[in-house]
């Protein structure tokens, strides 16, 4: 593709900081430009579901039977190597999908109450969605969520045991997916599946479980397709509350206080694209720069321009510093002292120095992932493509990613006398305009050299900043006093609040469903390690803790008067 000048396309936006939704009929608004209430972090109470008349949660979860059954429905699931792969085609195409049928004969074999009570639907060949119908259909469905997949293992050699072996060492079970998601999904079903095995037991709000199958490749297939089969069967805005997988868990600060960090907004995600094609030849006769040696300039130009930290009052990360600094404010005394003072720039730089989690919490990431470029050593490449992952802060958008982009590489563009075309096409285009490529070049040489280069850029897995949902009113009162109950311990205090995910979930399709969209996986911090690493493992005994806190949610809602329809809507047969 040769272009012969810079091309910004059409459809330029007004200002950098909003952008059309490509999930929701709404648009970004960043969350720089929005006004919050001062947030105290005044807790609700705690709601214990006993009322219902079944048995407590730390009754039936707790000794050793109960564990091993869990050992054995966790182990079932994970030794099946559900992988979803970057490169994989669409479902009945592409053989690799079919392990997904041993999942689900696997699941019905493991939870026969689930699969006799409940309706399932499949979805796209293997996408699942199971609902059983509650008696009063006023009331909004309580949406569960999980994903079936997980990430190939590059070595398997390199591992403490083998990854699909699902070894059980009497604290940990060890295996790919044994946290990330296949934790949730084991706990979820099994909750289900206890309050189903009473026949006497029939909600009065109706539950979705909801399981893509390809969370782990942006969800398009899986959770895209269930998110469009929701909203043709229930409308929009029709669910209480969603619960995914996310998060940071649960925290212990000092021997008092257990903080519960659900998080109620995810960051936006773009991948930038740069191709280069340039003359090549023959390696005894090279130009003073190869393409990759070109492409390297691009790449050493915006490592070396990060994006820069910000931290805003009333993101969910400076909510959770309030909340931090009022019941354990000797926890970090300087981070409570600057929240106290109200000085956001030097606690901005304290939080971005603390550690890379916290810093990309206040902080667009940018990761030069792949490059890929000649294909001989002897001949100089003719075709190099670089990508760029980036997950946005709520402070930038889209838009901002690209015009950065586009800043840092002029001089480059210029230095090799570069044709450029950038985003042609495409939706969330900056407000600029760059000026025509300059004639003179600045590389030093004896002799003219033409590059004839051309640099095309482009992005993909445009997911804008996702709003924030609520963490006040009804809905959050019974998620956060649900919390507080399956956790709560003697003599201390259980809060939750929420935060802010860098990374991406199967939410981001199903916005349009509700605004009150959680993604907690409820497993203290520490208790998981090495998800989508060498040896994943999950200690049970948090697993075990996560199944009583999905029991107990279930039978909350169930029990309250919460988030009922405003008008009946026709709700189709699931």
């Amino acid at each position: 593709m040769i272009v012969p000048k810079l091309a910004l396309v059409a459809g330029t936006l007004a200002t950098v900081t909003r952008g059309r939704s490509i999930l929701q009929d709404e648009t970004q608004v960043v969350l720089e430009g929005v006004e919050h209430t001062d947030f105290k972090c005044d807790i609700p109470p705690a709601l214990d579901p006993s009322r219902d008349g079944l048995p407590a949660a730390r009754d039936i979860f707790s000794d050793e039977k109960a564990l091993e059954l869990q050992v054995k429905r966790h182990s079932t699931i994970v030794k099946i190597p559900s992988i979803s792969y970057d490169d994989i085609g669409e479902p009945g195409e592409d053989p690799r999908w079919n392990v997904f049928y041993d999942l689900h004969k696997a699941f019905a074999a493991l939870y026969p109450n689930v699969h006799l009570r409940m309706g399932r639907e499949t979805v796209n060949t293997f996408g699942l969605v199971y609902t059983i119908k509650g008696t009063e259909p006023a009331l909004k469905p309580l949406m569960l969520t999980a994903h079936q997949d997980v990430v190939p293992v590059a070595d398997a050699s390199t591992w403490k045991y083998p990854p699909f072996s699902a070894h059980f060492d009497g604290q940990y079970l060890w295996g790919r997916g044994a946290s990330d998601d296949k934790n949730s999904l084991t706990g979820l079903f099994s909750a289900l599946e206890t309050l189903l095995s009473n026949p006497l037991w029939v909600p009065r709000r109706s539950i979705i479980l909801a399981l893509g199958f390809d969370e782990e490749c942006s969800g398009r297939r899986g959770a895209g397709h269930i998110a469009q089969y929701l909203e043709h069967h229930y409308g929009p805005n029709s669910v209480a509350l969603i619960l995914d997988e996310g998060g940071m868990g649960l925290q212990l600060l000092g021997n008092d206080t257990l903080y519960a960090f659900p998080a109620v907004m995810e960051k936006g995600h773009v991948d930038i694209w740069l191709e280069l094609y340039v003359n090549g030849g023959h390696s005894s006769a090279p130009f003073p720069h190869t393409g990759i040696g070109i492409m390297s300039e691009f790449v050493d130009q915006l490592e070396s321009n990060p994006w820069k930290p910000k931290l805003i009052k009333g993101s969910p990360i400076y909510n959770h510093f309030v909340c931090q600094a009022k019941y354990s404010p000797d926890a970090a005394p300087n981070i409570t002292k600057l929240l106290n003072k109200g000085d956001l720039e030097a606690l901005t730089e304290e939080l971005a120095t603390l550690d890379r989690a916290t810093q990309y919490r206040v902080q667009t990431s940018q990761a030069v992932d792949y490059f890929h470029g000649g294909v001989k050593i002897n001949a100089m490449p003719e075709y190099i493509k670089v990508g760029v992952n980036h997950r946005i802060a709520p402070q930038d958008s889209i838009p901002a990613v690209k015009a950065k982009i586009l800043q840092q590489i002029k001089p480059i563009v210029k230095k090799f006398k570069l044709k450029v075309s950038a985003f042609q096409g495409e939706d969330h285009n900056p407000d600029i305009d760059l000026d025509e490529i300059i004639e003179d070049g600045s590389v030093d040489l004896m002799y003219e050299v033409d590059y004839n280069g051309t640099l095309v850029l482009s992005s993909s897995q445009a997911t804008l900043v996702a709003p924030i949902s609520p963490t006040s009113g009804p809905i959050w009162d019974t998620f956060s006093g649900t919390i507080q109950h399956s956790f709560a311990f003697d003599g201390g205090k259980v809060v939750p609040v929420g935060e802010l995910m860098t990374g991406n979930t199967d939410t981001r399709h199903y916005l349009n469903l509700t605004r009150h969209v959680y993604r907690w996986t409820p497993t203290r911090q520490g208790h998981t390690a090495d998800a989508h690493t060498v040896n994943e493992r999950i200690d049970m005994q948090a697993h075990m803790e996560a199944l009583r806190f999905y029991y107990d949610l279930i039978r909350n809602f169930d029990a309250s008067p919460v988030a009922a329809f405003e008008e009946q809507y026709s709700i189709g047969e699931l």
